[in-house]
């Protein structure tokens, strides 16, 4: 089974969720945030998804940036709303 079908398993309206509010987050973004959302470091995060922590970084700020997010919001927080 996949990670994304385990994941789905455990969070069944989270994607649902977010996607319906941020419907141009990328398949790349939506992997992250489920990393981020199951508390992945980002060094986990690169070498699960086989990037750089500098593409990590980047796909972490198009996500807050997509989202809406100031400077001071806590992106783990507010994935943990969904």
């Amino acid at each position: 089974m996949s990670f994304v079908q385990n994941f789905n398993k455990s969070y069944p309206r989270f994607l649902k969720n977010l996607l319906g509010e941020f419907p141009n987050l990328t398949q790349r973004e939506l992997l992250m945030c489920m990393y981020i959302k199951l508390n992945y470091s980002n060094h986990e995060i690169s070498e699960l998804m086989n990037i750089s922590k500098t593409s990590v970084d980047s796909y972490r700020h198009r996500a807050r940036k997509k989202m809406k997010l100031k400077r001071s919001d806590s992106l783990i927080s507010h994935l943990n709303k969904f």
